[in-house]
């Protein structure tokens, strides 16, 4: 099966912190593991851990050098071929330039972020795009409080917030993420 033309990408920088200053997140285990496995049950073409702290993405890449070139793939063929997927980057233009020469261009980015942008489309409209557009795209996430507004004005798209049937509103971005890839590439049902 020919993999599809989304991409995902974990962004650590800008982010917003508790008080709204822009920061780097740290990079954790449980998101390399977990968005990779998604990546890979949805068919995923990449997906992209951003951040530009060089020990974090070291770190990164002995992770997946462990389950892709290491014993872990050994003991664990599906985490290795998960993990496979995964691409690092120190930034969103080296991501983009990265998909351009692996997969092809131009590149389109979906923002994601909890907070109500203008603009926004809805995931019927993200739908039809990724059937009709011979774009690559990626669905990128934000770690903390969110993305900073002057890096997300640079997508070209902005996806509805998942709304909980709450006020608490708080989700893992693997949460998120799984949510979000269904939404786009799953089993077609109404939203």
């Amino acid at each position: 099966m020919e993999k599809l033309r989304l991409h995902i990408a974990l962004l650590h920088y800008p982010m917003y912190g508790k008080n709204y200053q822009t920061i780097a997140t740290s990079v954790t285990n449980l998101d390399i593991h977990d968005i990779a496995r998604l990546a890979r049950t949805y068919n995923l073409a990449s997906y992209w851990v951003i951040t530009p702290i060089e020990p974090q993405r070291a770190m990164v890449q002995r992770v997946v050098d462990y389950w892709v070139k290491g014993p872990g793939g050994g003991y664990n063929p599906h985490r290795k071929e998960a993990l496979s997927l995964v691409r690092i980057g120190a930034n969103v233009e080296e991501m983009v330039k990265g998909i351009e020469e692996e997969f092809g261009g131009p590149v389109k980015l979906f923002a994601t972020d909890a907070r109500p942008y203008p603009n926004m489309i809805d995931y019927e409209e993200a739908r039809r795009l990724l059937r009709e557009d011979d774009a690559q795209y990626v669905l990128v996430l934000g770690t903390g409080h969110g993305i900073v507004y002057d890096e997300i004005r640079k997508m070209d798209y902005f996806l509805k917030p998942i709304r909980p049937n709450t006020s608490f509103n708080h989700l893992s971005v693997r949460s998120a993420a799984s949510i979000l890839v269904d939404r786009l590439v799953g089993e077609e049902w109404s939203y």
